[in-house]
């Protein structure tokens, strides 16, 4: 059978319950003394009391009784000044108990607040991810038993997180490389039926194949670009470096880039100058290309695209509008994630990519669409003062 160890509240009944007793052994050894004293001094009462029925006949009577009398005085003088020593004993004694009894408390009470201050650390350092931590397993058997439960757990706890990394690893790499492969399949099958064309005309006609080289040629290259396209954007996507942030004008920044869609699109600019924001350059490219790209994709070739700047108390609006298809509720808040897309041909990481740049750069972007009406995507971002 195991024995119990004491634990801290026995201990310190058993602490205090030795300083009780003591002090009481103290006092009632102190009290016992006074006490035969003044039974000696009741003794010396009593003779007077006798004395009260005595006949004074003679001198010798006389003389007797005035010792008596004397006697009585001395001990009453006694008496007061051992009850006056008792009383002041007693104080000390009672405050040598409370200072002993308050040295006992204090130390039990730095003993425990010293351990608990480390667990109090330790558990911070647990909130902050960090399941390394771990404590000396020191001090009283209570504290000890908390250490090593605490112990057990940070072990388990960073058994566990490296369980979870492992399978979020394994996680991402398969919905990557599903992602991939059913990317890459699209471009694969357009380039094997040119191929296969080629071949059969090559068979059956070979000069007539001439006639179909140059199309198969246009559709092999364009579906080498979308290869490279599927790369850039897994590699955008994987790869964000920290923003270098910059003074500039958004609206001279997003004319420039403009320019490369207004010969085949419409595009319906309301950029007024004057404004300045902090953004790395190249993420604003990044996040303006995209967004506009995505209205293209979601529009007829002849309709108008909007992109207007706005200032709402000390923060710029950037807005950019198509009248494309719109998105359906269900899907409007999953938009900004990764892999996720409506399209018939596209990765899902270009909104996914506008995303994680605005957050880099301390940005918000929102959405508001209306089925068959279009979508509004808005940047927001803090103004920088001249």
């Amino acid at each position: 059978m195991r024995l119990m160890k004491p634990g801290l509240r026995a201990w310190i009944f058993v602490l205090f319950g030795i300083v009780a007793i003591g002090g009481l052994v103290i006092l009632n050894g102190f009290f016992q003394k006074q006490q035969n004293k003044i039974e000696s001094t009741i003794d010396a009462l009593t003779d007077i009391k006798e004395l009260g029925s005595m006949a004074f006949l003679t001198p010798v009577d006389s003389i007797q009784a005035r010792k008596l009398i004397n006697r009585h005085q001395q001990s009453l003088g006694f008496v007061k000044i051992t009850l006056t020593q008792t009383r002041l004993y007693s104080a000390l004694i009672l405050l040598g108990i409370i200072l002993a009894s308050s040295t006992i408390f204090v130390f039990f009470v730095l003993r425990l607040s010293r351990p608990l201050a480390e667990l109090r650390e330790a558990t911070e350092q647990i909130r902050r991810g960090n399941f390394s931590v771990h404590l000396p397993e020191t001090g009283i058997y209570e504290m000890r038993a908390l250490k090593n439960s605490f112990n057990l757990m940070s072990y388990e706890l960073e058994a566990v997180q490296k369980r979870l990394l492992v399978a979020e690893k394994e996680m991402i790499w398969k919905d990557l490389s599903r992602i991939l492969a059913h990317e890459i399949k699209n471009p694969l099958t357009p380039i094997q039926l040119a191929i296969q064309r080629l071949e059969e005309r090559l068979g059956t006609n070979p000069e007539g194949i001439k006639e179909i080289l140059p199309p198969a040629i246009a559709i092999i290259q364009q579906e080498i670009e979308n290869f490279r396209l599927l790369a850039q954007d897994f590699s955008n996507f994987a790869k964000i470096s920290q923003p270098q942030k910059e003074s500039f004008d958004p609206a001279t920044a997003i004319r420039e880039i403009c320019k490369s869609y207004e010969a085949d699109y419409k595009l319906v600019c309301n950029l007024p100058d004057g404004f300045l924001i902090s953004f790395d350059r190249t993420h604003f490219y990044q996040v303006i290309t995209n967004i506009i790209q995505n209205a293209i994709d979601a529009s007829c070739h002849d309709a108008p695209i909007e992109l207007s700047i706005s200032k709402d108390r000390s923060f710029i609006i950037i807005s950019i509008r198509d009248q494309g298809c719109g998105i359906e509720n269900e899907s409007i808040h999953r938009i900004f994630e990764p892999y996720y897309t409506n399209k018939t041909k596209g990765t899902g990481l270009g909104l996914a990519l506008v995303k994680k740049l605005c957050d880099t750069n301390r940005a918000v972007i929102r959405v508001k669409s209306k089925p068959g009406e279009g979508s509004t995507f808005t940047l927001i971002i803090e103004e920088v003062k001249a």
